[in-house]
């Protein structure tokens, strides 16, 4: 029996290996997106606080707006209170269905960057790069046979190393190279099995899920997800419209309520959705977890989703994001995550090397 499970164990990782390698290293840059911005594209998000603070919203998408007339603004991404990064803002020039994504100084009212897709960004790139290896829905259903395969490889490793505490912390670098691979694995493979089974089971929750919805989905869901939405060629709500007003009346649908992202309407008659979390919640809640939509024509409210209001279940699906990224512990937990993401490269690398050792053994015995 275990014999068979060292060459699941084997199968399954060398199989996975390359594709682990590169989820676990991109993750771990995700993990720092934003330090990586700031620190190599500092003009492109960094945005100085002032002592009068930011500059009211409507005055901000009156500026975007001018900037680009023959463009509609879909989106606007706050960055936290009291941090130095710019807002992110999702525009849609009119006649198309082609969003671009630009950042703008929320405290001088100046716009960085010019509109682009969003994966031309660092933080696009490596996310479709993390998510779906640039394959869309074949890279997703990769990337999720990929996170079952991470948490094989954790519980087969937990049970084939089930006395690990008596080498734990043995490194024979005088040892052959077999054995100071082995015992690489072993320190490596101990120290991030409860983060590769967290980051696997999230990963593949999220994309295996994405791929079953869509084989489910039936030629006429189909033909209507390929319609998708009218195209617009104008403004669709009124110059007059106070959407930074809609933040105070979120509040009021749901006490405490801290919006993070504003959805614009980007077809006709659609509604505001300002998502975002309250001021309570739990670290471990997805910053954009509850939502409440508005009018985009009279501004009232129409309907509201309050995740504390949730089932358990629910609640547990919506920690998978936090979970996933590191975002609940501050600094720490986020340099914890991006060595724990470098923890299936170098699996993979000393699990191949432990393997080659062993077959070249096994050929030199053969007469």
């Amino acid at each position: 029996m275990r014999k068979k499970l060292w060459q699941l164990h084997s199968v399954v990782g060398l199989l996975a290996g390359l594709g682990l390698l590169l989820i676990g290293l991109t993750g771990s840059l995700l993990i720092f997106h934003e330090e990586l911005d700031q620190l190599f594209f500092s003009q492109q998000h960094h945005a100085e606080p002032v002592g009068a603070g930011r500059l009211p919203l409507d005055e901000l998408i009156a500026r975007v707006e001018a900037a680009h007339p023959d463009k509609a603004v879909t989106g606007w991404h706050f960055a936290q209170d009291g941090s130095k990064e710019a807002d992110g803002v999702y525009v849609m020039p009119f006649g198309t269905r082609e969003w671009r994504y630009l950042t703008l100084d929320p405290y001088r009212g100046i716009l960085l960057t010019q509109p682009k897709p969003h994966g031309e960004t660092l933080k696009g790139w490596l996310l479709s790069l993390h998510e779906s290896l640039f394959l869309k829905d074949i890279g997703l259903a990769i990337s999720g046979l990929l996170g079952v395969a991470l948490c094989l490889l954790s519980l087969s490793g937990i049970i084939l190393y089930r006395r690990f505490w008596k080498t734990l912390f043995r490194l024979r670098f005088r040892a052959s190279f077999r054995m100071l691979s082995a015992d690489l694995h072993r320190l490596v493979g101990v120290f991030s099995v409860i983060p590769n089974l967290i980051l696997g089971i999230t990963g593949a929750y999220w994309n295996l899920g994405h791929t079953i919805e869509h084989l489910l989905e039936t030629e006429e869901e189909h033909a209507a997800i390929a319609a998708q939405e009218p195209l617009f060629y104008e403004k669709l709500f009124a110059p007059d419209f106070s959407v930074e007003a809609l933040v105070s009346k979120a509040n009021k649908e749901i006490p405490g309520f801290q919006t993070a992202f504003i959805s614009f309407p980007w077809a006709p008659e659609g509604p505001f959705t300002l998502w975002g979390q309250k001021d309570t919640a739990s670290p471990l809640r997805n910053s954009t977890g509850s939502w409440v939509s508005f009018d985009s024509q009279t501004g009232d409210p129409l309907s509201h989703y309050d995740l504390t209001e949730q089932s358990a279940w629910t609640q547990l699906i919506d920690s998978f994001e936090p979970l996933h990224f590191g975002t609940f512990g501050g600094l720490p937990v986020k340099i914890f995550y991006s060595l724990a993401g470098l923890g299936p490269g170098i699996l993979t690398l000393s699990g191949t090397a432990i393997w080659w050792s062993r077959r070249k053994k096994a050929q030199l015995r053969r007469p």
